[in-house]
């Protein structure tokens, strides 16, 4: 079992999850860590489909006595598999995932995310505390805080108190897609990653993208770009 997987047992808390969920027949779930499924139970009595991402391969065992017709089981780190289309991301995640998985849904396409994550992460989500974190995510989403849930709802206890947040995808105008494709080419050295998304989402040729961005001299890797340089290159183009 995960060091860091904490379980809800707090019956209250497992059906505000689903409130929140807004849950629908058509609905399509994805679940990351489902544990021993208090959560998938709730779910898959309401949705079309749940796909859970369990790593713990005794959990995973476990998990293969349900009797649902539309749940399906995946064996795997959700961090290293594609996911399967859905609409709806529901989980209580393993803690120490949670800004891998984040950088993640970037790259999906998806309606609603209502995870329970670690209180502290979630004001970098939502930007009480601003980091380079908290700018990618209000790039990409909306989000919610909701309730706080405390230690002793879960077993084992977390040191932390927890929170339930709402991730909700973006619409975006032309700049703020251009800074979205920016971001997401984390392994390109900034002009090049800056090139292709002006290419991509501003329909210009790869001359007139060198044009534009001549006067660039941060020679870095997206990916290790600080919150300051981010900013700046976020200025860059919302001035375009």
């Amino acid at each position: 079992m995960n060091s860091d997987q904490h379980f809800v047992v707090d019956e209250s808390v497992l059906c505000r999850i689903i409130e929140l969920s807004n849950l629908k027949t058509e609905d399509i779930i994805l679940e990351i860590g489902p544990g021993y499924g208090n959560l998938t139970k709730k779910l898959v009595n309401k949705v079309k489909k749940v796909y859970a991402i369990e790593k713990d391969k005794k959990l995973y065992e476990f998990l293969l006595k349900s009797k649902f017709d539309n749940l399906k089981l995946i064996s795997g780190n959700a961090l290293k598999i594609t996911f399967p289309d859905f609409n709806k991301i529901v989980s209580n995640i393993p803690y120490s995932i949670s800004e891998p998985l984040i950088k993640k849904l970037i790259y999906y396409n998806f309606e609603l995310g209502v995870l329970l994550l670690p209180k502290k992460f979630s004001d970098i989500l939502a930007g009480i505390k601003y980091t380079k974190l908290s700018l990618i995510s209000e790039s990409f989403f909306k989000i919610k805080q909701k309730d706080i849930v405390y230690p002793e709802s879960f077993s084992p206890r977390p040191k932390t108190l927890s929170q339930i947040t709402l991730i909700i995808p973006k619409k975006s105008n032309s700049k703020e897609m251009i800074f979205r494709e920016f971001i997401k080419q984390k392994d390109k050295k900034v002009k090049n990653a800056l090139r292709e998304a002006l290419i991509k989402i501003n329909r210009v040729t790869k001359k007139e993208s060198k044009k534009l961005i001549e006067n660039i001299t941060i020679d870095k890797k997206v990916s290790n770009l600080n919150l300051n340089e981010l900013l700046k290159i976020k200025d860059f183009i919302f001035n375009l």
